[in-house]
């Protein structure tokens, strides 16, 4: 599997941490000849619009003087061999240093919000192969909590709950009509975000 593993193109890696190298979900069918390389590289409409949702609500909600929230899967730079990726980062602009740099960011952000999972899990060295959504969901969130991030949430689409990951805590599941907090007095409710932006009908 080394040799396949060399073999797939970097343009479809995802993140690296823990010695593996994560390829975004649906990479083995173009490795396959199933799929071209455009069919896996964005994120759903849904995922679309409630990145774009929450955005809007967390600009409306945290001092624009003090706090930064870009998205599109922005590139963070732990060590050598460890750079990951995130939907929604919340940034204290006083801890994000220049925000001209090219390069990903070597800061953490304050908080990150996810929307899915964008990489394929599972190990395929292993025979059986190995790995889970759930596993890739705690190292991910593991690494980052050690990096220096307060907090990561992630939203997920199919099973309409919240995982919320904090240091020195047990991992939290929300559903999505919960207040879900963030850090301070800040936090969110993704149903009534969602409804205020026609993505869900009013329950």
């Amino acid at each position: 599997m080394e040799t396949i593993t060399a073999q797939i193109p970097e343009t479809l890696l995802y993140e690296e941490f823990g010695g593996r190298k994560y390829y975004r979900r649906g990479y083995r069918d173009v490795f396959l000849g199933l799929k071209n390389e455009s069919e896996i590289m964005g994120s759903s409409f849904l995922q679309g619009l409630i990145v774009q949702a929450i955005v809007g609500y967390l600009k409306l909600m945290l001092p624009k003087k003090e706090y930064w929230t870009p998205t599109n899967e922005v590139g963070l730079h732990v060590r050598k061999n460890n750079n990951f990726a995130g939907d929604i980062l919340i940034c204290k602009k006083a801890d994000s240093g220049d925000p001209w740099v090219k390069n990903f960011t070597t800061l953490p952000p304050q908080f990150i919000i996810e929307v899915d999972i964008k990489i394929d899990p599972t190990d395929y060295t292993y025979d059986p192969p190995a790995g889970s959504d759930m596993a890739y969901i705690v190292q991910k969130s593991e690494k980052l909590i050690e990096f220096g991030v307060e907090g990561i949430a992630w939203v997920l689409t199919e099973s309409r709950k919240i995982l919320l990951l904090r240091p020195n805590r047990r991992m939290e599941i929300f559903e999505w009509t919960d207040e879900v907090p963030l850090f301070g007095e800040y936090s969110f409710c993704l149903q009534t975000i969602l409804e205020e932006e026609d993505i869900l009908p009013p329950s």
